[in-house]
């Protein structure tokens, strides 16, 4: 299955250890343990279009998607999944300053 966030009434959030996910008006709730691997995806689209976003994939497969130009991108990433488990800054910094398709992994579960 995947979960876009990419409308303004969608949203992305993790309270108390729970990746909540509201897309097309379907809330999708995923224990935090379940997060197998979280990815920053570019492209070669900009300036003109959003060419940066984060994928998290789930033990079961699910996959869910945001773009970084959505409202809850930042705080997903910065504010809260930072605080629950380890990220890879320096892949992140490598992803903001690529113009490439390219894939940047910034947690794997051991």
């Amino acid at each position: 299955m995947k979960v876009l966030i990419e409308t303004p009434e969608d949203s992305l959030s993790l309270e108390n250890e729970v990746i909540k996910a509201v897309s097309e008006g379907a809330e999708h709730c995923f224990p935090l343990e379940r997060l197998e691997e979280a990815v920053v995806i570019t492209t070669d689209m900009g300036p003109f279009y959003d060419d940066m976003g984060l994928a998290l994939r789930m033990d079961d497969g699910t996959a869910v998607f945001i773009l970084s130009g959505h409202r809850d991108y930042d705080p997903f990433l910065f504010q809260q999944l930072s605080k629950s488990i380890e990220i890879d800054y320096e892949a992140i910094i490598q992803a903001s300053a690529c113009t490439d398709n390219k894939i940047f992994r910034i947690y794997k579960r051991d």
